[in-house]
């Protein structure tokens, strides 16, 4: 993944919840080990919330986990998002929403894959789909507020190949040096990274005795490892000093019995205004219901090839303005 060593940090938090593999004993309490073996640990189906406390110039905007939630399952090839984002706290007036449609102060959206088909609702997508496909005369008809249909995987992958998207993708080269999945070439990797992991010890966290590792980043070995410089590229000397500007520093619980991690967090503050911080959140549970994996009862068919073209036309036309 381009880039990745720039975004270690956070990725090392969401990409242990999310990936599964073959379940094992309890780790003994090294971190590598520990963390090595919950990244293996299947934990299918899956829910991911997701919560942010941000301070930027005497502004804080706080989300709560319960307003962006997903559910994952693998097995049953289904996926379930839900986001209600509420506007006053993002500085969205109510005469903006109003103008939209919308009542109420949050901005929702749900989205669910099931059955091979994906759909989504949102009271946005009644007046953008009118701005778009306005012109056309190929606005749906039904209820724009409710469930939409936006196409099965064989539409997706027609347009995908229609477009090119699969022809000319860059590829990774194998991985040299043995296997990568060890706690020892875990550690390896993290530590070139300028990536530290300590095991601070157990405690009652979410509702789970769990262990917890605290995660150091030393930003000045970042910049200097070469996997890092050669992933970012051009964009290498910009992106060092945006980073410099910045500390990190993170979370994972880990429930020692289950070998899952519970929750993950990243704490960013600003290196010259200290009461600029950004703590973000990554819980994972048992689905609680909440996040929606069934497919809807009634829905309303989006022409999706329209969609696209209209909307890659109004792109063009703003990249020329």
């Amino acid at each position: 993944m381009r880039n990745r060593l720039a975004l270690l940090a956070s990725f090392v938090i969401v990409a242990a919840v999310l990936v599964s593999g073959c379940s094992g004993p309890a780790a003994p309490p090294d971190p590598y080990e520990q963390l090595t073996t919950s990244m293996k640990t299947t934990w299918n189906p899956i829910q991911v919330n997701l919560g942010m406390a941000l301070t930027v110039a005497g502004k804080t905007v706080t989300l709560d986990p319960k307003d962006i939630a997903m559910v994952v399952d693998t097995a049953g090839a289904k996926f379930g998002l839900h986001v209600s984002l509420p506007a006053s706290g993002l500085g969205i007036p109510a005469s903006a929403m109003s103008q939209l449609g919308i009542e109420g102060d949050s901005l929702d959206f749900d989205a669910v894959y099931v059955d091979d088909a994906i759909y989504a609702r949102s009271a946005l997508f009644k007046p953008m789909l009118k701005m778009i496909l306005g012109p056309t005369n190929k606005v749906p008809v039904g209820d724009l507020t409710g469930w939409l249909k936006f196409g099965t995987k064989d539409e997706l992958m027609a347009l995908g190949a229609l477009s090119g998207a699969a022809r000319g993708m860059p590829s990774l080269p194998p991985r040299s040096g043995g296997d990568g999945s060890t706690p020892a070439a875990v550690k390896a990797s993290l530590e070139a990274a300028g990536i530290t992991l300590t095991i601070a010890g157990t405690e009652m966290h979410n509702g789970s005795d769990a262990r917890h590792l605290k995660m150091a980043v030393d930003l000045e070995k970042l910049a200097a490892n070469p996997d890092f410089l050669a992933g970012a590229g051009p964009q290498a000397g910009p992106m060092l000093a945006a980073m410099r500007s910045v500390s990190f520093a993170g979370d994972l619980w880990i429930d020692p019995a289950s070998n899952r991690i519970v929750e993950g967090d990243l704490h960013m503050a600003s290196t010259k205004d200290r009461t600029e911080v950004g703590d973000f959140t990554v819980t994972a549970h048992d689905p609680d219901g909440s996040v929606s994996i069934v497919a809807p009862a009634s829905s309303v068919d989006v022409p999706l090839g329209t969609l696209i073209t209209e909307m890659m036309k109004l792109i063009g036309k703003g990249a020329e303005s």
